[in-house]
């Protein structure tokens, strides 16, 4: 298989699944590399001991702060990277956090965009993550092109009512913009049943829009796109990206800083690698599996027939 491609993406989540989604139409040869597999689907998904008092999705390696102390992160490497994960409210920035900030430790600079050069952005990203909200509620919201793209999300009852308690008083209760595959309409038309197990757990029924449900799947729907699970980079020299324009070329040059080596102690007294599950996908759409192993035990992932 030939190694040369015209874009290769670090990272399956919310940056790098979400810019493969954008790409894998392109036609161009694009490779994705994640360092974990696909994250199983099993009972324990939704299983609060397993999940916390457990850990059985964290990985098990160890980092060091700027002391040189090891610490455990609460670091999940899978497909979709964290947002396999994350409470999936998406809110976006507010005008003046594109602005110069004074604050404790310092000038925060100005970006060198503003909120209404990404505000088409948004709008499009919130109808990829199936952002359900309703606009006007929150008083601290930025000015939209246009509405949510989908309703707001109605509250348990307990919620409401404390939200026209809130409103009597006047407070400002506003429902959060949350990505969440729900259709309260129609249920079967949806995949969402509602559960208690959102933030902090992996979704049983892809209820929630994480970065490999919405855009990692659907990319892999495209032959030009292929998928290496379970890949590290260990090079130590410097990574140059360039991008390329009609007409011009740009560089940038970042060096790797050094990581420790493997023989370094750990409070367990021996580094491990991170635990990483694997598995083919439960797309539903098209059967998605494992093409080869590299002598890295990186695994390859391509589309084939459907399932």
């Amino acid at each position: 298989m030939s190694e040369h491609y015209d874009v290769i993406i670090i990272g399956t989540g919310a940056g790098g699944g979400t810019l493969a989604h954008r790409l894998a139409p392109s036609g161009k040869r694009i490779l994705l590399l994640e360092r974990g597999g696909y994250l199983p689907r099993e009972p324990e998904n939704w299983d609060s001991r397993e999940v916390f008092r457990k850990e059985r999705y964290l990985s098990d390696e160890y980092w060091f702060d700027k002391d040189g102390v090891a610490y455990k992160p609460h670091q999940q490497y899978f497909v979709g990277g964290n947002t396999k994960f994350y409470g999936a409210i998406l809110f976006r920035l507010r005008e003046r956090d594109f602005e110069e900030v004074e604050h404790y430790g310092g000038t925060s600079p100005a970006w060198p965009i503003s909120y209404a050069d990404l505000e088409p952005y948004y709008a499009e990203a919130e109808k990829l993550y199936l952002v359900h909200s309703q606009t006007g509620e929150d008083p601290t919201e930025p000015w939209r092109s246009g509405p949510f793209p989908y309703p707001a999300v109605s509250h348990e009852p307990r919620i409401q009512q404390l939200a026209d308690d809130f409103a009597r008083t006047g407070h400002h209760p506003f429902h959060l913009p949350v990505g969440i595959d729900l259709n309260e309409t129609d249920p079967e038309a949806a995949r969402c049943v509602r559960c208690d197990r959102f933030d902090g757990f992996p979704c049983l029924t892809d209820g929630k829009a994480d970065a490999h449900v919405r855009c990692v799947r659907p990319a892999l729907e495209h032959d030009n796109l292929t998928l290496r699970t379970h890949g590290r980079s260990s090079a130590s020299r410097p990574m140059r990206a360039v991008a390329r324009s009609p007409g011009s070329t740009s560089a940038i040059a970042a060096r790797r800083r050094p990581t420790a080596p493997t023989s370094s102690s750990s409070p367990a007294g021996q580094r491990t690698p991170p635990r990483c599950c694997s598995g083919p996908p439960m797309t539903g759409i098209r059967r998605v599996s494992p093409t080869h192993r590299t002598s890295s035990g990186a695994t390859t992932w391509r589309t084939s027939t459907r399932a």
